[in-house]
């Protein structure tokens, strides 16, 4: 057992040694009963240095920093997959303040009824795959506008942002004939045929006489338009590294509806209403 002479008398032992640190205010404070000098040493080597770098680090990464900033304008593409096909899109975007933002978007999309199944004639070597019954390609173009409203700001190192988003105005239809390879027989007996361009025609053309797809340029010249109205809802995380860039999915529910019904697929009533669900990959900046 040491006793108290033989450490007064001890002068080469480092008091440093025998310091008894309180750590106070999660370890901001250390207070020293030994020898308060040591803990100001402590302090000067350890807690400085290390603040100074985390301040330099803060600043000095562009992610974190642009956090502070409002950007008045943004613009963004995005790949739309909905529950009817697929398509494109973009939207430009003009803030209001630090959480309401209004924009306008176009929207071009390709729509296919869940009845739209292909098939291949078997009766006939390298036939070509169609769907049987359809009789229009629909594509849907929109023009609308909107507003967006922060749900959640991303924190300062980085995250995820929710943006609540909802756009409304015009949708139009187009309607593309479908054409279709269809066998004509030249000479019945000798089993003698054609293979001719036709424009489908559900009382005429069946599944053995049936060759296969034409090309989509066939029927363009034919194309009805079909206006009507759409609105939009939906909810996107922003998960971009930095401030200036969009990188985010948005996932949603859309409702195109046209006065004048659009004839699909045969045997079928045609349809004035589209309902979809969609999901977005958009990518874009933030600038002033």
């Amino acid at each position: 057992m040491v006793r108290a002479t033989n450490f007064r008398l001890n002068r080469d032992i480092n008091p440093c040694v025998f310091l008894e640190p309180m750590i106070l205010y999660h370890g901001f404070v250390f207070i020293s009963i030994m020898k308060p000098r040591c803990t100001l040493l402590f302090f000067l080597l350890f807690w400085v240095p290390f603040a100074s770098e985390a301040q330099i680090d803060m600043f000095s990464d562009t992610s974190l920093a642009g956090q502070n900033i409002i950007y008045r304008k943004a613009y963004s593409g995005a790949v739309v997959i909905h529950s009817m096909g697929f398509g494109a899109g973009f939207r430009k975007v003009k803030s209001l303040n630090a959480f309401e933002k209004r924009f306008w978007e176009a929207d071009v999309l390709l729509m296919k009824q869940l009845k739209e199944i292909k098939t291949t004639n078997p009766w006939y070597a390298n036939s070509k795959s169609y769907v049987y019954g359809k009789l229009n390609d629909v594509i849907v173009t929109r023009f609308g506008f909107g507003g967006q409203r922060q749900i959640s700001r991303k924190p300062y190192w980085g995250g995820v942002e929710l943006v609540f988003s909802y756009s409304g105005g015009a949708s139009v239809a187009i309607a593309k004939p479908v054409y279709l390879y269809v066998i004509e027989f030249t000479n019945a007996s000798q089993l003698e045929y054609t293979r001719v361009v036709r424009k489908y025609d559900p009382d005429q053309h069946f599944y053995d006489n049936i060759f296969g797809r034409a090309p989509f340029s066939e029927g363009l010249a034919e194309v009805s338009v079909y206006p009507g109205l759409y609105g939009k809802a939906g909810v996107s995380f922003d998960f971009g590294q930095y401030a200036t860039s969009i990188s985010a999915l948005e996932l949603g529910f859309t409702v195109d509806l046209f006065p004048i019904a659009i004839p699909v697929m045969a045997f079928n009533d045609p349809v004035n209403l589209f309902a979809t669900l969609y999901l977005s990959f958009s990518l874009g900046k933030r600038y002033n």
